[in-house]
């Protein structure tokens, strides 16, 4: 069944794309697209050809994808920090004022914000994160994390490293006191993406011995 085999090799495409980089170039795209659709036939036991309509159909994930980290850190964002949608000037200058705050030194990642950087506790922890995960990638028990637990377990640093770009997008939105919907430009926000993969690195690297991010990972994935 060509529709069963083509669901499958979405799900495995949008896998590679959460392991491997979610802002792949046009050739990365075709080559994991033929990559995918490969491993479905494999997974359904049979051999298909796929032509530049299928191969289209599964590359166009990579937007999707995207876009749906977006959709879900947007309502989770303003609840968790506490923006409000308002025309009383007051309360736009409270959001444009924690804009700010949640952005200097990426205080969003943190578990608990102090009054300056050395002042926040738990890094990479702030419930946003894994909320933003769990509504993407874990939201029953046959969702694509469970599923494909050989991609997402360990959950993947670029995965985690899209949550947190998608999660300062949706702070973002507030910049001007009022939400206003930010299209997903890949040239604005792969930047953001990679400063955020390169953060996470970091820290793992700061950590030493400990491995701090590979145990932050595991738990990302058993709490999901």
């Amino acid at each position: 069944d060509v529709r069963a085999i083509l669901e499958t090799a979405i799900e495995i495409y949008c896998a590679i794309l959460l392991t491997e980089n979610p802002f792949p170039t046009s050739v990365q795209e075709v080559d994991w697209a033929k990559k995918a659709w490969s491993l479905a036939c494999q997974h359904h036991s049979t051999k298909l050809a796929h032509d530049g309509g299928i191969l289209r159909l599964i590359m166009a994930q990579s937007t999707h994808i995207r876009g749906q980290f977006k959709t879900k850190a947007r309502p989770i964002v303003a609840t968790t920090f506490g923006f409000e949608m308002s025309a009383d000037k007051g309360v736009q200058a409270k959001n444009r004022l924690l804009v700010g705050e949640l952005k200097q030194d990426s205080a969003f990642i943190f578990r608990v914000r102090g009054s300056s950087l050395d002042e926040h506790t738990g890094p990479y922890t702030n419930p946003a994160i894994q909320q933003v995960i769990n509504e993407v990638l874990f939201k029953n028990k046959s969702d694509d994390a469970i599923k494909w637990g050989t991609y997402y377990n360990p959950f993947p640093r670029v995965a985690f490293a899209l949550a947190l770009m998608a999660i300062e997008c949706a702070i973002d939105e507030w910049s001007s006191g009022s939400r206003r919907m930010i299209v997903f430009k890949e040239d604005d926000y792969s930047g953001v993406f990679g400063s955020h993969l390169a953060s996470l690195n970091e820290f793992n690297h700061a950590a030493g011995d400990l491995d701090s991010v590979k145990k932050l990972l595991e738990q990302v994935y058993c709490t999901g």
